[in-house]
């Protein structure tokens, strides 16, 4: 990641592209979509938490890393869209960059599935097949347990103490799916303009 956190490689692909097209770096789609995955990216990589008068720090905290899982979670389905994949069929990808051992985290911090057990009752069948997936110990794809979290949240019904969840656990279970996710993008994308970078040279 660059220190202006846009993705790695960012500044050479910004040079370039007005003269050889985001295609020739494999992308699915044009330049203006994968400057929305920038900015997206960007802002998701930037965000240090909210401010809320009258809470207590843990529940500011646990607020803070929902509301971070939006952030990121934007700026996932952008890149999704510019790399021509989706939800459905990201798994392999991001088994590739070590997704066993974020899953691995999450449950660290997802003490007896108090967590994902309170999101389970509320989402899609989509969503369900992943985390009974993850509460068997089988390989889930941790997109879907970042996209659970969104829209649980967004739609209302999760907050740090849902289920009698700690606040501590919900920042634990949100930061690693986030830092996951966010390495992921800023790998990925790295190596891909990186190619594409070296086929100039």
């Amino acid at each position: 990641m660059q220190g202006d956190r846009y993705p790695t490689n960012w500044d050479e692909y910004d040079y370039v592209v007005m003269h050889v097209g985001a295609k020739h770096f494999g992308f699915a789609s044009d330049e203006g979509d994968v400057n929305r995955f920038a900015a997206r990216f960007r802002a998701a990589a930037s965000f240090r938490g909210i401010r809320l008068d009258g809470y207590t720090p843990a529940t500011e905290a646990g607020y803070s890393a929902l509301c971070r899982i939006l952030f990121t979670w934007s700026a996932f389905e952008s890149y999704l869209k510019i790399i021509g994949l989706d939800q459905r069929t990201v798994g392999p990808l991001l088994d590739g960059y070590g997704a066993a051992a974020a899953i691995a985290a999450v449950r660290a911090g997802d003490i007896e599935n108090r967590f994902y057990g309170f999101i389970h009752a509320r989402v899609n069948p989509a969503h369900k097949a992943e985390l009974d997936n993850y509460f068997k110990n089988d390989p889930c794809n941790v997109g879907y347990l970042a996209s659970a979290i969104r829209h649980i949240f967004a739609h209302g019904w999760l907050t740090p103490n849902a289920n009698q969840v700690a606040p501590a656990a919900v920042e634990a279970v949100c930061n690693a799916v986030c830092d996951f996710l966010l390495n992921v993008m800023d790998q990925d994308f790295g190596e891909r303009t990186r190619r594409g970078l070296d086929q100039l040279q």
